[in-house]
């Protein structure tokens, strides 16, 4: 089903119905919204099928904490539509992420994957730093971390 999927920039303002509803429901907008979504430096990619916005992810300047003077990518926002889990959005945007931070020449690439979401991450590269950590209203997470030249 890939080859259904188009990848491409989108505003900070397009990521928020999929953030709202996928990673934080019945919360209020401004839970959803990133100091950073408007900064130069962030990117904000989404996957569309027929025209239609299924899957977003963001891309922040942030330094990973445990390596703090390396220049890197944060991971922050993706999400996909229910309806489409498991069809390849979540890969095509990762894998845009990734071809991003090479043309960027950006060394280390990394989030905070949900617990439930660290195999996916996985198969993608990325690994795991540290324990288990909670996210206030959100849930259990790992921080994980991948380096796009060796992807």
């Amino acid at each position: 089903m890939t080859k259904s999927i188009e990848v491409r920039s989108i505003t900070a303002a397009e990521t928020l119905p999929l953030r709202m509803s996928v990673l934080r429901p019945n919360r209020p907008v401004e839970i959803a919204r990133f100091p950073e979504d408007g900064f130069a430096t962030t990117r904000h990619f989404g996957a569309f099928s027929g025209g239609n916005l299924l899957g977003i992810a963001t891309l922040l300047r942030a330094a990973l904490p445990e390596q703090p003077g390396e220049l890197a990518l944060q991971l922050r926002g993706m999400a996909t539509a229910p309806e489409v889990r498991g069809k390849g959005f979540g890969r095509a945007l990762l894998l845009a992420c990734l071809a991003f931070a090479r043309e960027s020449d950006v060394p280390l690439l990394w989030c905070n994957a949900r617990t439930s979401g660290v195999g996916f991450y996985r198969k993608l590269g990325f690994e795991i730093i540290g324990a288990e950590f909670q996210v206030p209203d959100v849930g259990p997470h790992f921080r994980m971390q991948v380096r796009p030249a060796s992807q």
